[in-house]
C-alpha cells in the first residue's frame, strides 16, 4: 500500500512538471510570434491607413476613396488586434527591444478594450464621411480616433523606445 502510495505521488509530480514544461515551452514560442503580428498589424493596418487619413486631415492630400478605404483598414485591424495581446506578451515578461506593451495592459484590459474599440468606432465614421464626401466629419472623427483610439491606449498602455 505504502508503495503505491509512493508511486501515486511521483506520477503526479512527473505530471505536473511534464505539464508545465510542456505549455511553457511552446507559449513562449508562440508568443514571439504573436508579438510580431501584433506589431505587424500595428505597422501596416493602422499606422500605415492612420497617415492617409492623417494627410487628407491635415493636409488635404489624398481623395475621400483614399480616406474611405484607409479607414476601412483601420477598423478591419481594430477587430484583430485583442487577440494579439494575450497575457504576459508584454514588458516586463519580454524585453523593452521585443514590445512596449506593458503589464498595464492586462491590469486594465476594460480601459483597453475600450481604446481598441473607440479606434474602431472611429475609423468607421471616417469612412462613411468619407463616402459622403463631408471633409469636416473626416477631420472630426479623425481627432477623436487619434484621442480615444490611439491615444486612449499608448499614453496608458505603451513603453518608450528602447535604446
Amino acid at each position: 500500500m505504502k508503495r503505491l502510495i509512493t508511486g501515486a505521488i511521483a506520477g503526479v509530480l512527473i505530471g505536473t512538471f511534464a505539464s508545465v514544461v510542456m505549455d511553457t515551452s511552446p507559449a513562449y514560442a508562440d508568443n514571439h510570434a504573436v508579438i510580431k503580428q501584433r506589431i505587424e498589424l500595428m505597422r501596416k493596418g493602422v499606422l500605415g491607413n492612420f497617415k492617409v487619413i492623417k494627410a487628407f486631415a491635415k493636409d488635404g492630400k489624398g481623395s475621400m476613396a483614399d480616406v474611405a478605404a484607409a479607414a476601412k483598414g483601420v477598423e478591419a485591424a481594430a477587430g484583430k488586434l485583442l487577440p494579439l495581446f494575450p497575457k504576459g506578451t508584454g514588458r516586463p515578461d519580454y524585453s523593452d527591444k521585443e514590445t512596449r506593451s506593458l503589464a498595464k495592459i492586462w491590469e486594465d484590459w476594460a480601459t483597453f478594450e475600450k481604446a481598441n474599440n473607440a479606434m474602431a468606432t472611429h475609423a468607421a465614421a471616417i469612412a462613411k464621411h468619407a463616402a459622403a464626401n463631408n471633409a469636416d466629419g473626416v477631420k472630426a472623427s479623425f481627432g477623436m480616433m487619434g484621442k480615444e483610439g490611439c491615444g486612449g491606449c499608448h499614453k496608458p498602455f505603451r513603453g518608450p523606445k528602447a535604446k
